[in-house]
């Protein structure tokens, strides 16, 4: 069975995370191009193509941001975890790795300095401010933890630094990762609406191809969400699969081969982990998925669909 411990870090800090990323460069197309204007744009009308450009711009870096975060915890997850449930539990350790609180913070930072980004989402703004307050506290306080271990301070002093330091980070940690999710969830949901909103231009303009590219993402998401919760339904989540299948079917031209060889792949993850409800299982779910969004953000929609 799954790690409970593993499964609220995922659900905290990397699902909701993890599902911000397909639309980061894929709705990002309709940014600007070397022409001052987008490969969408030509397809959508004047109206639709300046909301989404607007609120795509204004949800860009804070998807940039939490995407990083998101991925060196995927990646580092056999340390993080263990290090994090040490700390929480007193255990002696001998090395330390934490989440990318710094980088974080950083590029939170850009964010909310980015005149892209102030005003288009106040409950954005007020969630990064949020957890930016909890940052700068966090941040030196793990950089203290780190240096401690790298340094191996606790062969100094028998861990008793180690463990001060332990119950000063653990309540910003806690208090992080309440804020975390909030921002998380609430960027996630504005993404939502202007996902369905580019799928809904792209198909008034006729695009099929990119209308079905615009609708499988969003119901890749959907499935990941499904298997977010832990008492998701098996058949419900095969249904979901099937759905996914056909629909890649529909998509044709060699721009999108690599894309529909990373959803089968990803979608033979899902099936590993429901077979084998593991740790490692889960995170090589999520890191197919991963990699799947990577593919679909380099794709180009307006592509699609030239004869």
């Amino acid at each position: 069975m799954q790690n409970n411990q593993l499964r609220r870090a995922l659900s905290v800090f990397l699902v909701g995370g993890l599902l911000l990323a397909p639309s980061m460069l894929f709705t990002g197309c309709i940014g600007g191009d070397g022409d001052g204007g987008s490969s969408l744009s030509r397809m959508f009308s004047e109206d639709g193509v300046q909301g989404l450009q607007k609120k795509q711009a204004a949800l860009a870096p804070y998807i940039e941001a939490t995407n990083a975060f998101n991925g060196k915890l995927v990646t580092f997850d056999y340390a993080i975890s263990p290090t994090l449930a040490d700390l929480r539990s007193g255990t002696p350790m001998v090395s330390c790795m934490l989440p990318g609180y710094g980088a974080l913070k950083e590029n939170l930072e850009k964010a909310r300095a980015d005149k892209a980004t102030s005003g288009v989402y106040s409950d954005i703004d007020e969630a990064a401010d949020a957890t930016l307050a909890i940052l700068k506290d966090l941040v030196p306080m793990a950089e203290k933890l780190d240096n401690y271990y790298s340094s191996k301070g606790y062969l100094a002093d028998n861990y008793a630094q180690g463990t001060e330091l332990a119950q000063q980070f653990l309540p910003l940690h806690d208090q992080f990762t309440e804020a975390y999710k909030k921002m998380d969830a609430i960027v996630s949901a504005h993404n939502k609406e202007v996902h369905r909103a580019q799928f809904e231009e792209l198909k008034k303009a006729g695009k099929e191809n990119a209308a079905t590219f615009s609708e499988l993402n969003i119901k890749l998401r959907e499935l990941a969400d499904a298997l977010e919760d832990s008492n998701f339904d098996t058949q419900a989540v095969e249904t979901q699969i099937k759905d996914i299948t056909a629909m890649s079917e529909k998509l044709n031209g060699s721009e999108v081969n690599r894309y529909k060889s990373d959803i089968n792949r990803y979608i033979g993850a899902v099936r590993t982990f429901l077979a084998n409800r593991t740790n490692d299982k889960y995170n090589d779910m999520v890191e197919e998925y991963n990699d799947l969004i990577d593919t679909a953000n380099r794709i180009d929609p307006e592509a699609l669909d030239k004869k």
